[in-house]
């Protein structure tokens, strides 16, 4: 087998694509007949169709109109049901299930503004493509504009942000129950095509909304005998592909091909990806370009795990990790110009990264992604390809692409490796326990084939810039035949980010957790946390899920203004009331209350023996960072100083002679080995405050003094300041 040749076992399989636990298919239509009342009988036709098309998670909220359906959903014996008081939190634990299984959850609402609240989950299910099938109970026609209690105009409630939408009539047994069943069909199908979405279906209710007897005609089941039957839906939709084995593409393809193949300095832009799979075929591809490869953190590539098992895997890949940090530099923001980029998935984190896209204007700009809308806020892409990763992969795995050694390539690396050294630097040099710190490690609490749901605002933004992009992992050798890309395993992590917002980001990392059937590390800003600390009630709900762990940034508002433009203008009573929107919230009295439990940690060490304690007590906990949002402001701009400072000096010198410095001084350069480290903190008392450079207010002068031995007896010493930027020192060489 060549090594460009790769065989990955899915997960299912072993197993059918239908599996149906019922023994005796009768019982589908004794379990109708029996039915109460023609409104059992229409919601247990739903529900039933639900089942039999794979979809069996069922988010239950309270109510009377919506009777019917809840009786029915709790009541077969092959689906799960969690229930919420809060429809909001419900539909954003909806969403979460559908990121984590890639199929719908079932959300029963009762009529009126219950319905209303799911909105902010469907708008975030639309905008960023997960699937979703809302059932809204609503009053009968002739209670509409009559003042009657809890009766709102229901119809086109969630305008284009479903798919598909339907009215249902009241049930009556004068209609084919038949309606019912393709209605359904109907819905799930557009729920499940690209691009996928949430579907509502409005389902009006007479009563009696219980249990009641009321007479009703078997004559609206009429056709349903070959339903009756089997397990399978009423209506399959069955799409014909086109299959050649001679693996023919059209012309359009071939002219992408051979774009990239003539490219000098391509790069492979990594965005959302959402599949295991996808991982595994982004891996193959970023292989058979052998371009260096900007993963964002949504892609699960930007956090991967080392197999020690193969070696070499640095050199195998290129991943860019600090390509966000590096970017700060305007020297090298002028320098990379790539003549082609290839991104794979729609969305960016990197508001930077989107600014360097919209000014570089590569010559060709080639977006892969399943679904045909336009995600290109930039106006950039020139080709547009509506396909799987894995299909793209597999047709340029036929051009034989020659692997080029590229000088542009080498820098690229060697930049790469020098910020990720000076932040790492950074983040551990420094005392207190910062944002950027909990970033860099918090990979480390990602055990096994865990996964990560991470919030929005400055959460997501920190770990797309300090996160470590290679850790540690064991596994035994199931999980290696089951998951493995070629030299690594990618870390799962989702979010959301189809509208960005800070609402319902609990519920939807406890429904994630509950679809991906995963241990599920959230984290998320206090803000974000107590937007949605109904989502609390949910977690105490253990529904067929494996614990949980959230993380709470908690530095008491909102950070991410801080390091914006109105920080410099706005006067610090603005921008604490309207802006940080500090607070004194008790976050560990919420937890008590939910009965939820609750670590506060407030240094480095207590964060690595919660994590580590949590993760062997199998419990569902919420462990509080702590942290001040000055404090954090001004480490964020130690470090993107330093950063931008080390990627500008380190590419002038490689571009200080174009032609003396050769891939092999790279080389040296990129794998110098440090053999010792010797290192000493100091503190000097000053008799007053500082007045330059970053101040805290503080009477210290403190950092560390360093000296380091590495090869060919090249010993160097060095020091770095806490407190000013002006006292890091480059190392002094002695032989």
């Amino acid at each position: 087998m060549s090594e460009q040749s790769f065989i990955r076992f899915s997960p299912h399989f072993l197993f059918s694509a239908n599996m149906d636990l019922r023994s005796e298919s009768n019982k589908t239509e004794s379990s109708i007949k029996s039915c109460s009342n023609i409104n059992s009988a229409w919601a247990s036709l739903i529900v039933e169709e639900c089942v039999r098309l794979g979809f069996t998670y069922f988010c239950i909220a309270p109510g009377s109109r919506s009777s019917p359906l809840a009786l029915s959903a709790t009541g077969h014996p092959l689906t799960t049901c969690i229930s919420c008081y809060d429809e909001r939190s419900l539909g954003f634990h909806a969403l979460g299930y559908g990121r984590g299984s890639r199929k719908p959850a079932i959300v029963i609402t009762s009529s009126g503004t219950a319905v209303s609240n799911l909105l902010p989950s469907v708008v975030e299910a639309s905008q960023d493509f997960v699937p979703v099938i809302l059932l809204t109970a609503d009053r009968p026609p002739e209670l509409h504009d009559t003042g009657a209690n809890q009766a709102i105009n229901q119809v086109n409630h969630f305008s284009n942000f479903v798919r598909y939408f339907f009215n249902l009539p009241p049930p009556g047994d004068q209609i084919y129950a038949r309606m019912v069943l393709t209605t359904i069909d109907s819905a799930a199908y557009n729920a499940m095509q690209a691009p996928q979405g949430p579907v509502h279906i409005n389902c009006a209710f007479r009563e009696p909304l219980d249990h009641s007897n009321q007479n009703w005609s078997f004559d609206c089941l009429r056709g349903l005998d070959r339903w009756f039957r089997n397990d399978e839906p009423y209506t399959r939709y069955l799409e014909m592909k086109m299959v050649s084995a001679f693996g023919n593409y059209s012309c359009s393809v071939i002219e992408v091909q051979d774009i990239i193949k003539k490219a000098k300095q391509g790069l492979l832009l990594v965005g959302a990806i959402h599949k295991e799979d996808d991982m595994w075929a982004v891996a193959l591809l970023a292989r058979q370009l052998s371009w260096p490869v900007a993963a964002d953190i949504l892609s699960g590539l930007r956090m991967r795990k080392v197999l020690n098992s193969f070696p070499g895997f640095d050199k195998s890949i290129l991943f860019i990790d600090q390509i966000d940090q590096i970017l700060l530099s305007d020297s090298v923001k002028s320098w990379i110009n790539p003549d082609v980029i290839v991104q794979i998935g729609s969305r960016i984190t990197s508001k930077r990264m989107e600014m360097f896209l919209e000014s570089c204007f590569p010559s060709s700009y080639i977006l892969i992604d399943t679904h045909p809308c336009r995600h290109d806020p930039s106006h950039v892409v020139t080709h547009r390809i509506q396909t799987s990763v894995a299909d793209f992969a597999a047709s340029l795995c036929q051009c034989n692409l020659e692997r080029k050694t590229s000088r542009w390539k080498d820098i690229l690396m060697v930049l790469n490796s020098a910020v990720s050294q000076e932040i790492m630097f950074h983040v551990h040099a420094e005392f207190l326990l910062t944002e950027p710190y909990v970033a860099h490690v918090i990979g480390e609490a990602l055990y096994g084939d865990a996964a990560m749901f991470v919030g929005n605002s400055m959460v997501i933004r920190d770990l797309n810039m300090f996160g470590k992009g290679w850790l540690d992992h064991t596994t035994n050798g199931d999980n290696m035949m089951m998951h493995n890309i070629p030299d690594f395993i990618g870390a799962t992590v989702s979010g959301n980010r189809g509208a960005s917002g800070i609402d319902g980001l609990l519920s939807t990392a406890i429904g994630f957790a509950v679809g991906s059937n995963k241990h599920v590390c959230c984290v998320v800003g206090d803000v974000s946390f107590l937007h949605d600390t109904n989502g609390l009630s949910l977690l105490n709900q253990r529904a067929q899920r494996k614990p949980m762990t959230v993380i709470v940034i908690n530095n008491h508002g909102g950070a991410i203004f801080s390091l914006l433009p109105v920080a410099k203008t706005a006067s610090p009573q603005i921008l604490q009331k309207y802006f940080y929107t500090s607070h004194d919230i008790s976050i560990s009295k919420l937890c008590d209350a939910h009965r939820v439990k609750h670590f506060l940690v407030q240094t480095k060490a207590e964060l690595h023996d919660t994590l580590v304690k949590t993760h062997a007590e199998h419990l569902d906990c919420v462990v509080e960072v702590e942290n001040q949002i000055d404090e954090n402001a001004n480490f964020h701009r130690t470090i993107s100083m330093f950063v931008d400072n080390t990627a500008t000096h380190y590419l002038e010198y490689l571009l200080g002679d174009l032609y003396s410095s050769t891939t092999s001084d790279l080389d040296r350069m990129y794998n110098t080995k440090i053999h010792a480290i010797e290192y000493m903190l100091y503190r000097i008392q000053l008799s007053a405050p500082r007045t330059s450079g970053i101040s805290d207010s503080s009477c210290f002068h403190e950092g560390f003094i360093l000296k380091l031995r590495m090869d060919d007896n090249i010993v160097g010493f060095g020091c770095t300041n806490r407190n000013s930027p002006g006292g890091y020192n480059r190392c002094r060489r002695a032989t």
